[in-house]
């Protein structure tokens, strides 16, 4: 929350392995302020198209969705994506944050960010350049 509060106004994607877990964080958002709207498989065909054009139009900042969500997105302003459960790999799917929906495009920053509990150890990348560091 103090992540996407800090990016306020910015287009993200929070990535869920369930969708029980989408429809929960989104509804967290906005809760609290957040323009976030779910988007997963198991929503109907016309609600899912109207969350990504909403997305795509920039009339929401953050769309929660399951991992398949994102793949050939063609959004250049994303940045941030957030990890709520761990990933299968992690540090792969990490990495190719920065890839996603800006291929031809001039780079501009990007911020990835995994945090595992638990662990002391997190990893940002930034314009496609991992740093690791202690928080």
């Amino acid at each position: 929350m103090k992540f996407i509060r800090q990016n306020a106004g910015k287009s993200g994607i929070v990535y869920c392995l369930s969708r029980k877990k989408v429809e929960e964080i989104a509804s967290f958002l906005q809760v609290n302020g957040i323009r976030a709207l779910p988007y997963h498989a198991g929503m109907d065909a016309a609600i899912r198209s109207k969350t990504q054009d909403q997305f795509l139009m920039e009339d929401i900042d953050v769309i929660v969705a399951t991992i398949a969500f994102g793949m050939g997105i063609d959004k250049p302003d994303v940045r941030f994506v957030i990890h709520y459960d761990i990933p299968p790999n992690p540090w792969k799917k990490l990495l190719s944050g920065d890839r996603q929906g800006r291929k031809g495009r001039r780079r501009r920053p990007m911020h990835s960010l995994l945090q595992l509990q638990g662990y002391p150890e997190t990893r940002k990348v930034q314009t496609g350049q991992a740093h690791s560091r202690t928080e």
